[in-house]
């Protein structure tokens, strides 16, 4: 004998179907949709922010309210643009001026480097002017001799004017970095190493030295050094 289906089995089934169809109708956006609908609306909604009419514009046309719009934005590009010519100026003369003293300062020193190579080569002719001056001062009168020394000192003047100035050194304490050493004299006379002869007279030229002093100084002996001298000579 065969089971006959309860008509409320099937009308319940009947119903539980359409509901589901209904529901999955109700639902008829994919997620990438949604999203894409929200996302519209947060552009639409932060261009409302952003393109905000002011006050002052109110009650003008929509072509009128456009066409500010454009004059602001051009306005701001126009500002920007500006700053950053400006910006771009200023970096490129800060360049330039950095440049010009560069180019003014490597000028300079070599100018200074020619000219004190000129000079070096006229010590040598300083250096026999100076000692036939000395020669000649015993062999000469007076008045002959103060013509001749006028004259040297007059072309001294010229390289003195130029930045040549002469080391002082005879009765000066020794300096390595403007003295030179040839001899050396024990002696008790003088502090120790002072300066009792000058060989060659040095020079300066502007900030360097050009030549040294080529000097004799003194030493003062140690009592061990005495000691053995006397030992030597007995």
């Amino acid at each position: 004998m065969k089971e006959e289906k309860s008509p409320n089995v099937t009308e319940k089934n009947e119903i539980n179907t359409k509901s589901t169809e209904v529901e999955e109708v109700d639902v008829g956006f994919d997620d990438d949709e949604v999203e894409l609908v929200v996302s519209d609306l947060d552009d639409t909604s932060e261009n409302e922010v952003e393109r905000s009419i002011p006050e002052e514009w109110k009650g003008k046309s929509e072509k009128e309210i456009a066409l500010l719009f454009e004059i602001q934005d051009l306005k701001n590009k126009l500002e920007t643009s500006e700053k950053e010519w400006f910006e771009k100026y200023a970096r490129l003369q800060a360049e330039f001026d950095n440049f010009r003293k560069r180019s003014l300062k490597e000028k300079d020193d070599y100018i200074k480097f020619a000219s004190s190579q000129l000079i070096l080569k006229l010590l040598p002719i300083l250096d026999s002017a100076e000692l036939m001056l000395k020669n000649l001062e015993q062999e000469l009168e007076p008045n002959e001799f103060k013509g001749i020394q006028m004259l040297f000192q007059e072309l001294f003047g010229v390289l003195e004017k130029e930045g040549l100035t002469p080391i002082k050194a005879k009765g000066e304490k020794f300096d390595p970095f403007v003295h030179e050493i040839l001899t050396i004299e024990y002696t008790d006379e003088y502090p120790e190493e002072t300066i009792i002869e000058v060989f060659q007279r040095g020079y300066r030229f502007q900030d360097r030295i050009l030549r040294p002093s080529k000097v004799k100084i003194s030493k003062i002996k140690k009592e061990e050094e005495k000691k053995l001298d006397s030992e030597r000579e007995e």
